[in-house]
This record gives C-alpha cells, sequence and structure tokens, in this order.
C-alpha cells in the first residue's frame, strides 16, 4: 500500500477554530481515504518552520520518511502571523526540513503545500504585513523558490483561491478573524491535493500519446517535411524597485502581448483557428512617480487582462482544458495597484500580476504543447 507522511499545524492536526475534529476529519487522513493510501499525520498545533522541538527540521528527524512513498508539507500561518524575524528564517528552516527528509529516503515525492490565508492580526489580503515587516505573498513567493531549488512539488493557492476574506466567515471555523477550516473546507481541501497528488502520479507514469481514429484535418494544412516547434513558456522580469516602474511595467506588457500573439499563432497553424491579434502596448511616460505613471500602470493591467482573457476564451472554444479533469481554464482576474507609494505593497502587486499572467498562459502553453 502506498504511504504518506504529513508534517504541519493545528491546520492538519485538524483544529476547526472552534473545537478538534475526528482524526478521520483531518486533511491528510481525508486524502488517504480518497486515494487509499495509509497516513501517518505528525501535525502538531502552533507548528511553524523553526528550530523548536515542533518545528518542521524536528520533526523531519524525529518522523523519518523511510519507508514512505509521499510526503505531505505544510506550515506557514504560524510564521507569518507569530514571525520569529526575517523571512529568511522560515524560507531556511523550510529547506532545512525537505532536505533531511530528502536524505532519509531520496526516492521520497514530496508536496509543498503553500499555507492558506491567514485573517489573523486584523489582515484582509495577502498583501499585509506582520510585525517583521513581510507580508504571505512574499513567504509564498519564498517557499515556492524553495520548491524549485529542491526540485520537489508545491500547491499554490493563489491562482484559484479556495478561502477568502469574502467567504472567510463561511469557510473557516474561527471566520474573517482566523485561519482554521471547517470540517466541510478541510474536505474541499483534500480534494484539491488529491488531485494534486494524482498529477504527481500521472507525471511518474510513461504515457503514449492517444492516436485519434478519425483525426480531423486543420484549415490550414501543416507542412509534413516542417516541424511544429512547441511553444516556450513566458517568464516575466519582476519589479525589484521603484525607480523603474515605467520601464519594468513597458517590457513586462511587450513581453505578454508578444507571447500572446506567439501562442495565436500557433493556435492557427496546429488547430486551423482564425487569425487574431493582440493589441499595442501603451506608450510608457518614464518612470517619474507621478500621476501619469499610475494611469498608465493602470490602464497597461486593464489591457493585459482583457487580451488574456481573450486567449483564455478562444483556447476553452477550441477545448484545451485541464486533460485530467476536463476544466476549461478560469478568466484572469488581476488586481489594480491603484496607489503608487515608496512602498514594498506595491512592488508586490504589481510582481503578483505577473505571476498570474505567468499562470494562466503557461497553463494553456501546456495544452497546446502536448499536440505539438
Amino acid at each position: 500500500m502506498t504511504k504518506l507522511i504529513a508534517f504541519g499545524d493545528s491546520i492538519f492536526a485538524g483544529w476547526n477554530g472552534k473545537s478538534q475534529d475526528s482524526n478521520d476529519q483531518r486533511i491528510p487522513e481525508l486524502i488517504g481515504k480518497a486515494m487509499g493510501w495509509e497516513i501517518t499525520n505528525t501535525a502538531i498545533s502552533g507548528a511553524k518552520f523553526d528550530d523548536s522541538d515542533k518545528g518542521f527540521p524536528s520533526m523531519a528527524k524525529t518522523h523519518s520518511a523511510a519507508g514512505y512513498d509521499y510526503a505531505l508539507v505544510c506550515y506557514g500561518v504560524n510564521d507569518w502571523c507569530f514571525p520569529s524575524g526575517s523571512i529568511d528564517y522560515p524560507l531556511r528552516k523550510a529547506k532545512e526540513g525537505i532536505e533531511t527528509l530528502k536524505g532519509q529516503n531520496p526516492s521520497i515525492k514530496i508536496l509543498l503545500e503553500l499555507p492558506t490565508e491567514d485573517f489573523r492580526n486584523g489582515s484582509t489580503t495577502l498583501f499585509d504585513f506582520n510585525s517583521q515587516g513581510w507580508t504571505q505573498n512574499q513567504l509564498d513567493d519564498g517557499l515556492i523558490g524553495v520548491a524549485n531549488q529542491e526540485g520537489i512539488d508545491y500547491y499554490d493557492w493563489r491562482p484559484d483561491p479556495l478561502i477568502t476574506y469574502d467567504n472567510a466567515s463561511e469557510l473557516l471555523g474561527d471566520g474573517n478573524t482566523g485561519v482554521h477550516p471547517t470540517p466541510a473546507t478541510s474536505q474541499k481541501i483534500a480534494d484539491r491535493l488529491v488531485m494534486k497528488f494524482k498529477e504527481m502520479m500521472s507525471d511518474n507514469q510513461p504515457t503514449t500519446p492517444p492516436q485519434p481514429t478519425n483525426p480531423t484535418q486543420p484549415t490550414t494544412p501543416i507542412d509534413p517535411d516542417k516541424p511544429v516547434a512547441p511553444v516556450a513558456q513566458i517568464k516575466i522580469d519582476r519589479l525589484d524597485d521603484m525607480f523603474h516602474v515605467g520601464d519594468n511595467v513597458d517590457k513586462g506588457a511587450k513581453a505578454t502581448l508578444t507571447k500572446i500573439n506567439e501562442v495565436y499563432q500557433k493556435l492557427s497553424q496546429v488547430f486551423g483557428s482564425d487569425p487574431q491579434q493582440a493589441g499595442q502596448a501603451l506608450v510608457s511616460p518614464g518612470n517619474p512617480l507621478e500621476r501619469p505613471l499610475r494611469t498608465y500602470v493602470l490602464k497597461t493591467f486593464q489591457l493585459l487582462q482583457e487580451e488574456v482573457n481573450q486567449l483564455v476564451r478562444l483556447c476553452n472554444d477550441q477545448y484545451l482544458v485541464d486533460p485530467d479533469t476536463g476544466d476549461k481554464t478560469p478568466t484572469l482576474s488581476l488586481l489594480r495597484p491603484t496607489k503608487l507609494k515608496l512602498d514594498s505593497h506595491y512592488i508586490d502587486t504589481v510582481n503578483y500580476n505577473y505571476y498570474l499572467i505567468e499562470q494562466t498562459i503557461n497553463k494553456l502553453i501546456d495544452y497546446i504543447n502536448q499536440y505539438v
């Protein structure tokens, strides 16, 4: 039987904000029930990515991963709500714990679940600062960086959030001032993670592309002597300081629109869809931190949202959907960077929009490249 070991805090331990859930209502056990797996749940309330006895590195050392097929790791809400220092500290400890698991079992497959949103300390968004001056969004980005460095899978809630400030009163036992899911919400979290584990399992199985019995011919024939190259994914340079906002947004917009046109061209080439063309980037006013720059950034992200969503709708119409679930790609809703101030909140907002754009376009590219 497949075996999974889970590491986490009160969310995995089954505290729902008002009372303790039974073991069979806890997220790791719900995953085990759905997958038919044997589960070891080591979660402890209040645990963090830290050096305490119940912190992730210590728990990884005292609960060996040897003999397990999968490990599920989810901490972070307590690291943000009760920070021990700079954001570098929990990221170092996350890396340390992951490397411990890999050292115990080099073949184990690890899924790092990013924390669901925490509304304690008066927070209403992922961009609110804690007492040490860093945000939940920054922690999420940092944990993805650790996952990429360690070569492990991760699950990010931000592109399709389950828990938001607007629905927290319904989905969290302690409401929109808390963080702990109700039993029904724990089931929804488990359902999402089950889908991710199934994806991880399929990625590790060799597959033979299905051969259609009656292939349809595109309206524009493809030259059989000229191979069709896959579309490369998009990576947008992040904004790192406020004194280059205009240049950065101009570069990001042009990169996005160029990539959208490349995808349109590939759709026409492979599927015979009607030629499409994205709009032109707006003219940047430069970098002075004045009203014209604020207006330019707002209008640019509005343009990019419209252009990305136009591409999404076309791909959905072409039935370029999730191959596992059949789900269509949801349209994009970008944040509005309405304030132009010299602070990291504005930079985070711009960079989070870039992240959302990348996630959406790259998902569509993955779907298209299956046919190339």
